[in-house]
């Protein structure tokens, strides 16, 4: 009766406790998921495929402060939504899209017509790094994405001798920081985790 009573009391604390922490608890779930480093100016900014919008806005905001006048768009996964369209349309053909809405000219956007995936986009970079000769370069992703970017990316381009400086992009469909009150964001961080678990096991 006495150990019952003692295993009771125990779940109760931490119930107590996990309920009295649960704000920075949750946040932990996300904040465990990124990796920024400081700002700095670059030979070429790199935005990877898939969130075109909200990565394309961060590209023109640190574009127009001057951190980079190249920006390289990367991504080989097509739209598929937009074949309801009639339209062949990649990924990087929309940030694109985005940044030339935004006034961004021709002369300073490259696009990269390859990479389905975060590996073969970080192999995809190394190559274009080693043939134009960069040696720092800004890689923006989303900020959910950028711990798994640090993990795939940073050895391989240490190896390169390229200085990478990851930065992610805040999405506009919900708080990184309060996601659990959107169902985006429970589906983002969620899809987050399942693709980090992935890449840790695979490499």
């Amino acid at each position: 009766m006495r150990k019952l009573f003692i295993a009771s009391t125990v779940v109760l604390l931490v119930l107590v406790l996990l309920y009295a922490f649960r704000m920075p608890i949750l946040r932990a779930g996300s904040t465990m998921l990124m990796h920024e480093d400081k700002l700095e100016q670059a030979d070429a900014m790199f935005i990877l495929s898939g969130g075109g919008y909200d990565r394309g806005n961060e590209a023109v905001k640190l574009f127009r402060n001057g951190y980079s006048r190249q920006l390289v768009c990367t991504g080989g996964n097509p739209v598929v939504e937009l074949k309801i369209f009639n339209m062949d349309t990649l990924e990087s053909d929309m940030t694109i899209a985005n940044l030339k809405r935004q006034a961004v000219a021709d002369s300073n956007i490259v696009q990269i017509k390859y990479g389905t995936s975060t590996r073969e986009e970080a192999d995809t970079i190394i190559r274009y790094c080693k043939t134009h000769q960069l040696k720092k370069i800004i890689l923006l992703s989303s900020r959910l994405h950028t711990g798994r970017v640090n993990y795939v990316f940073r050895q391989p381009f240490k190896n390169a001798d390229v200085e990478l400086i990851i930065h992610g992009a805040p999405s506009s469909r919900f708080n990184e920081y309060t996601w659990w009150k959107d169902e985006e964001g429970l589906i983002a961080v969620n899809n987050e985790w399942i693709k980090t678990i992935y890449y840790w096991f695979k490499y």
